[in-house]
């Protein structure tokens, strides 16, 4: 078969979706030497052709802003299905959650991470979730079969969307191979400080900065310590719905700091250089920071709902997303309490060996796979 996939997350910041893709496209020739592989993306992508898959270029832009959203509709619904016919493609995947309005014409996977939109609409954009809606609606006429991160979204999926269990297909991801405990030197350390303005002692949260990410819970945890902990909290990721408004609460308090995106580079190093990694979220469809974390061998404190306990399991502090008080007394108990987070750390290194990327690219590639037996 010749298998086509929407690969337009690469030529973004680098985001949990994107390195999802990203890890598919190593690994998945390892558990794969048959078929063919053809990326899509706007501009040439760097490294490719290689093993079985190439790369079509389409486009040639660089648009940004809302006129990079504009094109990015234009394409899925009118450009990309004229390159699948082109191409010869028999089997389409969609890391993108959706499909062209008219379909592709050939068998259809397509990958939905959850469906949060449908569970807290007050969380999203009017029109992000009248988007969603009518084309995800239309997508699901479309597609053959469903990838999903997590047993929970499963579930949503089959509740609210009404898909049949046995179309969708459960592939966990992995935290990045470049999480991992390091020591970090002190000149080291001072270049990080430096460059981010990173406090000597502090409090990590990655992900984007909004509602649904109960960032509200994580300043009042900076609140609560501000008089009883020498420690700060570092807050990184994109501006998400009402992001604006958080990043003024939090530029107003000298216990915190907004770091923006940081350099793909120095990931692995920022987690390590954490005292803990806090995780409030109301609703992940994995929660792929978390994991980071805890390969990172950082402590983890995170919310109890959705995904999180598939991710976390044992190895982390669960709790309640709207008990803020909670979260405060677990923080300052962790950093007080060096033997539990002895504990915390080593379990977590155990949790996160569960989960890897060979893992998703196996499991994704027999999907593939299925889909010929089908046609």
């Amino acid at each position: 078969m010749k298998i086509g996939i929407d690969a337009r997350l690469l030529e973004r910041r680098m985001t949990g979706i994107g390195r999802y893709l990203e890890n598919l496209i190593r690994y998945i020739p390892e558990y794969d030497e048959k078929n063919e592989y053809v990326l899509f993306s706007y501009n040439p992508l760097p490294g490719f052709p290689r093993e079985n898959i190439r790369n079509v270029a389409t486009l040639q832009t660089g648009a940004e802003g809302y006129l990079q959203k504009i094109q990015s509709v234009l394409w899925l619904h009118a450009i990309l299905p004229r390159f699948i016919k082109r191409e010869k493609i028999d089997l389409f995947f969609s890391p993108n959650s959706l499909l062209p309005i008219f379909g592709t014409g050939v068998k259809n996977v397509i990958a939905i991470y959850d469906v949060f939109q449908l569970i807290h609409p007050s969380f999203h954009s009017f029109v992000y979730r009248t988007y969603i809606s009518f084309f995800l609606s239309r997508t699901l006429k479309h597609a053959d079969h469903i990838l999903t991160i997590s047993e929970a979204s499963k579930r949503d999926i089959v509740t609210l969307l009404r898909v049949p269990e046995n179309m969708i297909t459960v592939t966990y991801l992995a935290a990045d191979e470049r999480c991992m405990p390091r020591t970090i030197s002190m000149e080291d350390r001072a270049r990080y400080a430096k460059k981010y303005g990173l406090p000597a002692r502090f409090i990590l949260y990655l992900g984007v900065l909004e509602k649904r990410k109960n960032i509200d819970c994580i300043i009042y945890v900076a609140d609560r310590l501000r008089d009883v902990a020498d420690v700060g909290i570092v807050v990184g990721g994109r501006l998400g719905y009402g992001g604006e408004q958080y990043l003024e609460e939090i530029r107003a308090r000298s216990t915190m700091r907004y770091i923006g995106f940081f350099d793909d580079a120095d990931m692995p190093f920022i987690y390590n250089l954490a005292e803990l990694f806090i995780f409030p979220s109301h609703y992940e469809g994995f929660g792929l920071p978390p994991l980071e974390a805890m390969r990172s061998g950082v402590p983890v404190i995170a919310s109890n709902t959705s995904s999180l306990p598939e991710v976390v399991g044992d190895a982390g502090i669960l709790l309640d997303p709207v008990a803020y008080g909670e979260y405060a007394g677990a923080v300052l108990k962790l950093l007080n309490n060096p033997n539990e987070r002895a504990i915390l750390i080593e379990k977590g290194l155990e949790q996160a060996r569960k989960f890897s990327f060979r893992k998703t690219a196996s499991a994704t590639a027999a999907v593939l796979r299925s889909m010929e037996s089908k046609s």
